[in-house]
């Protein structure tokens, strides 16, 4: 998949000294994040190897987003599917500028468009720290906020046992006749059938 500058795929053993010199090693990437702040690149791997066998057992769907020009790490997007809802997580870097951040959120959009179109999926979801800075975003990518959750995960780089989070969800409606066994959750995250930018949208900027 390939958006406003943007690659995304699975990560690789490869990514490992990026991951962990653009993101996990980062203070204020890694600030609201439930991942405790990487102190050795052996962590980075051993998050690449948990990645892979979420892959090959189809429990996780774990993509890198890389900037195209230049190979930089701008996201991480999770895809935890439990049909018919499938859990988002996101960590962005917080190294490269604002303007690749809003490139990623453009991204984000294509990714998410597609994916609440896909069978067997009628609900996506996130949760995002209620003092962090991720939630502003959310209503933006077409989420709507359901609720918060009180005493919801463990923050451990701001030093919380837990902390509270905000529950966003988008949905669909539920086609008359549509059964259970629509699509198996290996097809609907398939990164090769995802799709690329419409084309009258590239090199747009965010209106809002």
């Amino acid at each position: 998949m390939s958006a406003y500058g943007l690659i995304a795929r699975p990560l690789t053993p490869d990514d490992c000294p990026t991951l962990f010199e653009q993101m996990f090693s980062d203070y204020e990437t890694m600030l609201d994040l439930v991942i405790p702040r990487h102190t050795d690149a052996w962590a980075t791997h051993a998050y690449i190897t948990e990645s892979m066998t979420g892959w090959q057992y189809s429990l996780r769907y774990r993509y890198g987003l890389f900037g195209e020009d230049d190979g930089a790490l701008t996201a991480i997007v999770e895809l935890t599917p439990r049909l018919p809802q499938v859990e988002l997580g996101v960590m962005i870097s917080r190294q490269g500028g604002s303007r690749k951040r809003r490139k990623f959120i453009l991204a984000l959009r294509v990714i998410l468009d597609w994916l609440i179109t896909q069978p067997g999926v009628y609900r996506v979801f996130a949760c995002c720290a209620v003092d962090g800075r991720a939630h502003s975003s959310m209503e933006r990518l077409g989420f709507c906020r359901e609720g918060t959750m009180i005493n919801y995960e463990a923050r451990p780089n701001r030093g919380l046992v837990a902390g509270d989070s905000y529950l966003y969800a988008m949905t669909r409606p539920v086609a008359q006749g549509g059964g259970p066994g629509e699509a198996r959750a290996r097809g609907m995250c398939d990164h090769h059938n995802m799709p690329n930018a419409p084309s009258n949208r590239a090199g747009t900027s965010p209106s809002r």
